[in-house]
């Protein structure tokens, strides 16, 4: 199954200006994105930023809603986290018969 994921937090929670500014707490830019690499369970088909307003998006494959909930679950302390189930029209269409129709 495909899962749309959005994440978005703001500059007082951003880890990255938290790291830039030397507070010792931030989380590390390599452990912050470790989800992009997914897991056994959940395959990350692609990964994209929008640093001007904090939020991340992806397209995640799994079959297990709580291993994608999983993943993101570090996320969710620094701002909002969006997981939305989607389905595939391209292959809903050739599956179909439809394409080229």
């Amino acid at each position: 199954m495909l899962f749309h994921v959005m994440a978005q937090h703001n500059w007082e929670t951003c880890e990255g200006r938290l790291e830039a500014e030397g507070n010792t707490k931030a989380v590390s830019r390599a452990e912050r994105t470790r989800w992009v690499e997914g897991n056994e369970k959940v395959k990350v088909l692609g990964a994209w930023g929008y640093q001007t307003e904090h939020t991340l998006y992806a397209l995640i494959e799994s079959d297990d809603y709580i291993a994608v909930q999983q993943l993101f679950s570090p996320l969710v302390w620094r701002g909002s986290v969006q997981v939305r189930p989607v389905r595939d029209e391209i292959s809903m269409r050739t599956d179909a018969g439809d394409w080229g129709k």
